[in-house]
């Protein structure tokens, strides 16, 4: 049965096909974004929600893409009689966090990233609100002399969980000589390409990554990250650096957005950082949630009709 759908779509056999596959990990990332999409509306559905496809190419072109409707799903607890919906957006981790660069090729750049997170006195969430305000204020300062009469939006930042990293690292290590004892105890091949890849890095980063292009209604500012209205929710798989689908969820109106455009959110942000035999499970806290309902009920996001005009029927 497999073999003749395959046949019937490419027109190759299962081999051929698990050879092409196999080959380009540009179509596996579509196949993985596939799955994810069927096992979030599984899991939403056994949410009690009513889940509605979007179009992801409505006739027109982009053009016709609704700019409240740029998500995967129309989402409504089930036997709702109101037409008020949220935009879901589901999303992947980025694969190639941790070596990309080589930027974690060796023990030494493990401990100086590491280090820079964990044992860094002069990094707290005042100093990271403080830097992402003063950008934003900069800014701000510019696009108004530019642009007379008009306000630039408001600064949006949680002093809670500002900037767009929400690693937990705390109680590993009790002091940078334990760190660096830890990374040097980890083998050569902790730190190559190919075990980052497998999951068997000194570490596994859990990034998003969102690089679709938009300009910002208000501002017209230019940025290669979706707008903070694009959707309601961003659901992410973690299965590419954790091994099962499991998914988080954030709003995107709630999460910090970019300190240098108040209407785009960061292209990339950290949910977590887990380490070789120290750390093996990430901990989601806010502002991502691993459940739906706790991300609903907590940050509120705003309801919205649906457009018919961008429903996939098929």
């Amino acid at each position: 049965m497999i073999n003749d759908s395959i046949l019937k779509h490419f027109g190759v056999d299962e081999r051929v096909f698990l050879e092409a596959l196999k080959s380009s990990p540009s179509a596996q990332g579509y196949i993985a974004g596939a799955i994810s999409e069927v096992l979030l509306k599984e899991y939403l559905e056994t949410k009690d929600y009513e889940v509605i496809r979007i179009k992801e190419k409505p006739s027109g072109g982009n053009n016709a893409k609704s700019s409240e409707a740029r998500g995967d799903f129309y989402i409504r607890k089930n036997n709702s009689k109101e037409d008020k919906w949220l935009v879901i957006e589901s999303k992947g981790l980025k694969s190639n966090s941790e070596f990309r660069g080589g930027k974690l090729d060796s023990p030494e750049k493990v401990f100086k990233f590491l280090r820079g997170r964990v044992f860094n006195a002069t990094k707290t969430k005042q100093t990271i609100y403080e830097k992402g305000h003063s950008t934003y204020l900069k800014v701000k300062e510019l696009w108004e002399k530019r642009n007379p009469g008009k306000t630039f939006p408001e600064f949006k930042w949680s002093k809670d969980f500002p900037g767009p990293d929400c690693y937990n690292l705390e109680n590993i290590w009790k002091d940078e000589a334990d760190l660096k004892l830890w990374v040097n105890s980890l083998s050569k091949d902790s730190f190559t390409e190919e075990a980052y890849r497998k999951k068997e890095g000194a570490i596994t980063i859990l990034e998003t990554h969102q690089p679709s292009k938009r300009v910002g209604i208000k501002t017209g500012i230019d940025q290669a990250a979706p707008l903070v209205y694009d959707f309601n929710i961003m659901s992410v798989d973690l299965f590419l650096r954790t091994g099962k689908h499991e998914f988080v969820f954030m709003n995107g109106e709630e999460i910090s957005h970019s300190p240098s455009s108040p209407e785009h959110l960061y292209q990339n942000y950290t949910i977590d950082i887990l380490a070789k035999g120290k750390k093996s499970e990430p901990i989601i806290q806010a502002p991502w949630y691993s459940d739906i309902e706790d991300c609903v009920t907590q940050t509120n996001p705003i309801y919205r009709k649906i457009d018919q005009s961008q429903i996939d029927n098929r």
